[in-house]
């Protein structure tokens, strides 16, 4: 499994003042599909989590039967690349007709299903090879996306406390070293907002989301941050004995130019963390009508 790297800069923290908080709605601007964009494939076939497991669940003592499989998943790995996704999904989908345990191909049709928006089919592949390898990560990931698009809010916070056990486990060295994961992804048409959920918001660099604008071409446009501000909730506290279980969140802007951090703006502080739909609402709205910064400050994308 291919080890993911995720680009985070360091939190910048307003103190102080207390502004007030942010007016939430419960409405979402109107969007297509969630879409995954895509990716390198993870290994021919993903690797099971037990030492000695090898193939896609094909008769292992059949080389001429694990060959062909291996064949068929390569030329349905090209397919997907091309962008020729339904045929792809049919290779895959013959290979699991023989075999329903093939764990490249329950992969890589899930993650096909995704891209066509046929997202109950891609829970499908992705819940069935959940079953086989609880321990591998991708399909955790893209559970969690595929079930935040079809609203299954119950589902989705399983899946994530789930993926946290198996972060801490130590048994995905990968996920391991991750401080994040894509929580969902949303095609707007011209562009699509990737949006990141952080394991632990109290530790740096004390994010609990990031959303991510890229255009059609990938170019990163827009990175908007929702961070604990420890300073200003240790201020907060020391002022008020009534606020001691008080937390401040302060909402930030990377300035992007050329695909470079070349600024950073905060917002808005809100005193209490909101629930993801409130977060994911309020983030449209600023990404819509951004409001008058509270800080600037220029930053030296040599640094990074």
């Amino acid at each position: 499994m291919k080890a993911k790297t995720f680009l985070i800069l360091p939190a910048f923290i307003v103190g102080g003042t207390a502004f007030s908080a942010l007016a939430q709605t419960d409405s979402n601007p109107p969007m297509t599909n969630v879409v995954t964009a895509p990716k390198p494939h993870v290994v021919d076939v993903p690797q099971p989590a037990q030492p000695g497991a090898t193939t896609p669940g094909a008769d292992e003592t059949d080389p001429a039967k694990i060959a062909d499989f291996k064949e068929r998943f390569k030329q349905g790995n090209a397919l997907q690349d091309a962008g020729r996704l339904i045929e792809a999904r049919k290779i895959y989908d013959g290979i699991l007709a023989e075999d329903p345990n093939a764990r490249g191909s329950l992969f890589e049709a899930g993650e096909t299903s995704m891209r066509l928006g046929e997202m109950a089919k891609a829970d499908v592949y992705l819940s069935r090879l959940h079953e086989l390898e609880p321990n591998f990560a991708p399909a955790i990931e893209l559970l969690i996306q595929v079930n935040q698009a079809l609203k299954r809010d119950v589902k989705v916070e399983l899946l994530i406390r789930d993926f946290a056990a198996l972060r801490q486990s130590g048994n995905a060295p990968d996920l391991a070293a991750s401080l994040c994961f894509v929580r969902e992804r949303v095609d707007l048409g011209q562009q699509v907002v990737v949006i990141s959920q952080f394991f632990d918001y109290m530790q740096d660099p004390n994010t609990v989301w990031m959303a991510e604008v890229f255009d059609p071409g990938g170019q990163l446009k827009r990175r908007l941050l929702l961070n604990y501000d420890a300073a200003a909730t240790q201020a907060l506290r020391a002022k008020d004995a009534s606020l001691a279980n008080a937390q401040v969140f302060t909402w930030f802007e990377h300035v992007i130019k050329s695909g470079q951090v070349t600024g950073v703006n905060a917002y808005l502080q809100i005193f209490a963390l909101p629930d993801y739909q409130k977060f994911r609402s309020a983030m449209f709205v600023i990404l819509a009508n951004p409001p008058k910064p509270i800080y600037s400050a220029p930053v030296d994308a040599t640094q990074h």
